[in-house]
């Protein structure tokens, strides 16, 4: 079985001397959630924006991004088929990133914008088919209600959920979600994190997020891929992410890898062996309840 995504030796050089990335290699199959951590800076926003498609890397000719086997990008440059493979892709970022004067059904509506014609997307001309869909969509991640209403008039869970929905009605088999938790209140972000969760259990869409603190990929994501200063320094089971084992990654870093309630509470736990071998999110209630 092909990789859902596919990443070899990948570099970014920013300013003509700030290293961004420094050869990284990674693959993520079909079906996976995968969580993305590290400080600021680490690299995890370029990494996925390459995987989008949206920059381009450092000119090397080993380097090769491709989605289910299809070239996004190679040695530096482009696919010419880069557009066709973005509708494979549905990206959610930290800002949301909806027209706030559009009514939020016509902010999910444009998930279909690269499967149809470029004239009938900037008229608005969307079929009653496509319609049903998006609302089939918004109630999927429960803002149905609030289809008729400005982007602006949603508050900030909302308006992720209504990102979400976009993906969907996109039809993509792999999500970006880009520190999709991080403006949010604890609320407001475990519900964004079930509604990613669900999409992966139950539509079998691959998720890659990137997340500031651990506790959410804990919970959440079998799998993580920790980086630091540009390189993977971590690829393997969540689980295993222990505080102790953070401190030795990050050293002195790996505090702002936690939520500042939680941070005293991780320190004294000797082991998460409580979380489930088989993958499952963590049972832990008291976790749940901290983060309440």
């Amino acid at each position: 079985m092909s990789a859902a995504v596919s990443v070899k030796q990948l570099s970014k050089t920013f300013g003509g001397n700030h290293k961004a990335l420094k050869d990284v290699s990674i693959e993520v199959k079909p079906g996976e959630m995968v969580a993305l951590i590290g400080a600021s800076g680490s690299g995890k926003s370029t990494l996925l924006r390459h995987i989008a498609g949206l920059v381009e890397s450092d000119r090397q000719a080993q380097t090769e991004i491709s989605i289910f086997s299809q070239t996004m990008q190679s040695g530096g440059r482009i696919s010419p088929q880069a557009r066709q493979i973005r509708s494979l892709i549905g990206v959610v970022f930290q800002q949301f990133n909806l027209v706030s004067r559009l009514k939020v059904l016509t902010n999910v509506l444009m998930g279909n914008l690269g499967t149809m014609p470029h004239w009938k997307g900037c008229l608005g001309l969307f079929s009653d088919e496509q319609k049903q869909v998006a609302m089939q969509a918004l109630s999927r991640v429960g803002i149905d209600k609030q289809a008729l209403q400005r982007g602006s008039t949603l508050s900030g869970g909302q308006q992720q959920r209504a990102a979400i929905a976009r993906t969907l009605v996109q039809g993509a088999k792999v999500l970006i979600a880009d520190e999709p938790i991080a403006s949010l209140d604890p609320s407001s972000a475990r519900k964004v994190m079930d509604i990613l969760k669900e999409l992966n259990k139950e539509d079998k869409i691959t998720v890659m997020v990137s997340l500031h603190q651990v506790e959410y990929a804990l919970s959440y994501c079998p799998r993580t891929i920790a980086l630091r200063q540009g390189e993977v320094v971590y690829d393997g089971p969540s689980h295993a992410l222990t505080p102790e084992f953070l401190g030795e990654l990050y050293g002195a870093e790996s505090e702002e890898l936690f939520l500042p309630s939680l941070y005293e509470t991780a320190q004294k736990e000797t082991t998460v062996q409580n979380i489930s071998r088989d993958y499952k999110p963590t049972p832990a209630a008291a976790l749940q309840e901290a983060m309440a």
